[in-house]
Formats: structure tokens, C-alpha cells, sequence
């Protein structure tokens, strides 16, 4: 009777072992690794958010067609001696399409001004503008640009209510810092853990932050905008502590981007709007795109590369017509 008892208890602890192990390599081979369910890859991608001092992250220096620096394109170290020296920080909308607006914003100024323009660009994917202002001490200091651009918006107030929705922070910071190892290990690999976190953000404890934040509420509303404002005002401050050769000293403009406003956010977004015309070095573009049908919008944020075209014309123009105003020449 005991052999048999026992033997009855070892072939359901086997069995048990059994289900044990196709539910784990189910969990891990099929649905997180051939299916892609599971947590988003993108808080740990290394490509285009390169762990980086002070900044949070850059691209990963030289993959794909990144510099040392892990940008795209050449860095303003490389600008000829009388070219007007631009720097332009944003964000995915900033880095990304073929050619990206940074190279269409130089063609237009040096079509508009007449001269040699060089811009090089130090938009980095997710990035916000707290990371720009933490930028131009990190890779300008040395440089001494004659234009500093900011071009954003969304990542810094709107689209930060989908992730860590601290006012400034980095959009993955609860993620790549404050997430445990071993968490990491368990929501990177099991679709059913990952799931469940994206679900109810128990593991990663993205719930207690939303829950503290209150995203999309009028307070923090409130917060996010200010925030915007308190860096652009930073940055303008710093920006203008380097010294021009062809200005007194550098210039900052920033411009205020379009995106799809939801509703909760709608009115935030005409109060900045109509803050922005009371700011001599932010001009509000948000508007560009209205003339567009619906598909110029890839996503809430991200345009065709028409619209990019547009907006890389728009944005050279207005900076064209700003510069042109100066008291200072824009000739060497």
C-alpha cells in the first residue's frame, strides 16, 4: 500500500513537472520570442536609446548611421569655419525619416540666407527636452553654436501620460532605473508576466506612479506645461552663456510641434498655444499640419515624410526671417 502510494504521488509530481515545463517553455519560446507577446522591447532597446551620462540615453554610438556620439549624421565639430552653425535637438520626429527635417531645414536657410549653413542633428528617439537642456552642456560646451533649435512638445507633455508620467523625466526612467534585475529577468522573458504588468503595471510599478501622477488630469495638465516651459527657459538661459561668431552670443528658438490633442489635454494645449505668443524665442508650429488630410499622421505623432518636408521648410523660414532681423550680420 505505501509503495503504491508513493508511487501514485511520484507519477503526479512528474506529471505537474511536466505541464510545469510546457507552460514555461510555452511562455518563453512560443509566445514571447516567436510570437512577440511581452513587454516592450523598446525600454531596454540599446540602439536607439544607448545608456548615456547625464543625458539618460543617446543612440548607439556608430550602429546604423549614428557618429561617435551616437547621432545622426555629422556632428557640428565638423562644420567649416564660416558656416552658420545650427544645433537641433528633438526627439523621434527630429531623428527620424529620409531625408529627416534637420537636412531640409539647412536647405532652406541656405537657400533663404544666402550663405553656408550647417546643421547637425542631436534628436534622439523618445527623448524630451529636459534631456536637450541636459544635452547642451554635455556636447556643445565645446562647440559654440551659433543656433541652438528645439523642436518638440509632445514627448515632454501629452505623449509622457503613456509611460513614466513624472513631469521631465526620461519616458522609460521607471523602467531602466528603477526596476529591479530580477523583475527585468521575469517581464523580458514570460509573456505571461509581461502582459499582466502592461495590463495592471504591478511589477514594474508603473501603477503606483500613475496612481501618485493622476496623468490627464487637470493638475498634472498643469504640471507638464510648466515643466515645458521652466526647461525652454533653461535652455534658453544656457544657450545664450556661448559665444556666437556670428551673434553676440548663441541663439535659442524653440518650436511647439503638432500632434493629435486628446480631448483630456485639449484644453492645455490652447492655454500653451496661446502662452507661446507672449515668448520671443518659441514659435508655435502646431498648427502646420492642419491643412494635411488624416494620413499625413502615421501615429499620434509621427508624420509621412511629406509633412516632414513641410514642416523642415516651415521651420527654416520662420528661423530664416528671425535671423534676418538681428542687428548682427549673418555674413562672416
Amino acid at each position: 500500500m505505501q509503495v503504491s502510494a508513493l508511487g501514485r504521488w511520484a507519477s503526479r509530481a512528474s506529471y505537474a513537472v511536466f505541464l510545469l515545463a510546457i507552460v514555461i517553455v510555452s511562455d518563453v519560446l512560443l509566445f514571447n520570442k516567436l510570437l512577440g507577446f511581452g513587454y516592450p522591447s523598446h525600454y531596454d532597446d540599446e540602439v536607439h536609446r544607448y545608456p548615456a551620462p547625464y543625458v539618460a540615453f543617446t543612440g548607439r554610438p556608430f550602429a546604423r548611421d549614428h557618429n561617435e556620439s551616437g547621432f545622426r549624421g555629422p556632428l557640428l565639430e565638423q562644420a567649416a569655419a564660416d558656416d552658420l552653425k545650427v544645433a537641433f535637438f528633438g526627439g523621434s520626429t527630429g531623428y527620424f525619416g529620409e531625408p529627416p527635417i534637420t537636412t531640409v531645414v539647412e536647405a532652406t536657410l541656405e537657400k533663404l540666407l544666402k550663405t553656408s549653413v550647417f546643421v547637425a542633428n542631436y534628436s534622439v528617439v523618445s527623448s524630451n527636452h529636459r534631456q536637450h537642456l541636459h544635452g547642451l552642456l554635455e556636447n556643445l560646451n565645446a562647440t559654440q553654436p551659433d543656433l541652438v533649435i528645439f523642436y518638440g512638445g509632445f514627448n515632454e507633455m501629452l505623449g509622457s501620460a503613456d509611460y513614466d508620467p513624472r513631469p521631465g523625466y526620461p519616458y522609460n526612467h521607471f523602467y531602466r532605473a528603477e526596476t529591479g534585475p530580477l523583475t527585468k529577468v521575469l517581464i523580458e522573458n514570460s509573456a505571461i508576466a509581461a502582459e499582466i504588468d502592461k495590463k495592471f503595471g504591478i511589477l514594474s510599478g508603473i501603477r503606483s506612479l500613475r496612481r501618485k501622477e493622476q496623468p490627464l488630469s487637470g493638475d498634472w495638465n498643469s504640471k507638464v506645461a510648466e515643466k515645458y516651459f521652466e526647461t525652454l527657459d533653461l535652455a534658453n538661459r544656457v544657450a545664450g552663456t556661448y559665444t556666437s561668431s556670428r551673434f553676440e552670443t548663441t541663439r535659442f528658438m524653440a518650436f511647439y510641434q503638432p500632434y493629435i490633442v486628446k480631448p483630456e489635454f485639449r484644453a492645455t494645449h490652447l492655454s500653451v498655444k496661446n502662452r507661446i505668443k507672449a515668448i520671443p524665442y518659441l514659435f508655435d508650429v502646431s498648427s502646420v499640419y492642419d491643412a494635411f488630410s488624416s494620413d499625413a499622421y502615421i501615429d499620434p505623432v509621427h508624420v509621412n515624410q511629406a509633412a516632414k518636408n513641410v514642416m523642415g521648410e516651415e521651420i527654416g523660414a520662420i528661423v530664416a526671417d528671425e535671423l534676418q532681423k538681428s542687428v548682427f550680420s549673418i555674413e562672416q
